[in-house]
């Protein structure tokens, strides 16, 4: 039986598909967008997590999700949106005026659809509440995993009186040996926020 051989200019026509493939991946990979890597936040001078991170340095500083508490004192009409150490408030839905923070109005029930004299006077320099937070606490192992610790945070705001601050991890929850940063934040009916934080340290 005679032998056939492939031709020349068929194996050169394969190999320059091959090399246009190859070199469209490569053109491809380098013009996608480039994800940036999250990085652990940096501890502040006093070895906790920033404001807005709870957890520890040395095993990981983890974001709070301000969002998940009241709809982050964001006006209920508006999208909380959990941002690294905070939130911000998304714009109030279509035929409404106003602004996330402070309140939302339907735009037929204002003169000409101007909700501004609703809004109230001061709003954009208020300050948020003033959060107490307790003294560092030490306690002592339970066990291994480590121990439950309890402990009080208030809040007080100049428009709002006294406000419900919200901690993470919260007061009676099981705290792991070594130091964990508390982060504790409140907001007032301006959608003004503060964060607070202090640290829980279970000895072995």
């Amino acid at each position: 039986m005679p032998k056939f051989s492939t031709p020349r200019w068929i194996t050169q026509s394969v190999v320059g598909v091959s090399l246009v493939l190859t070199l469209a991946a490569i053109l491809s990979a380098a013009s996608a967008p480039v994800t940036p890597q999250a990085s652990a936040p940096a501890a502040t001078k006093d070895g906790l997590c920033p404001a807005g991170f709870s957890g520890s340095p040395d095993k990981g500083c983890v974001d709070v999700n301000e969002c998940a508490v009241r709809n982050g004192g964001c006006n209920k009409l508006a999208a909380c949106i959990n941002t690294p150490g905070s939130r911000t408030c998304g714009a109030c839905p279509e035929d409404f005026a106003g602004n996330g923070y402070v309140g939302c109005f339907d735009a037929n029930e204002c003169p000409n659809g101007d909700c501004t004299s609703r809004l109230p006077l001061g709003f954009e320099t208020a300050e948020p509440p003033v959060i107490t937070t307790p003294p560092d606490l030490t306690v002592a192992a339970a066990g291994a995993d480590g121990a439950a610790a309890t402990f009080t945070a208030t809040a007080q705001d100049k428009i709002d009186g006294k406000v419900t601050p919200t901690c993470s991890p919260a007061s009676g929850s099981k705290f792991p040996v070594g130091k964990t940063t508390v982060s504790c934040w409140a907001t007032n009916s301006l959608g003004k926020l503060r964060s607070a934080s202090f640290a829980v340290t279970v000895g072995k």
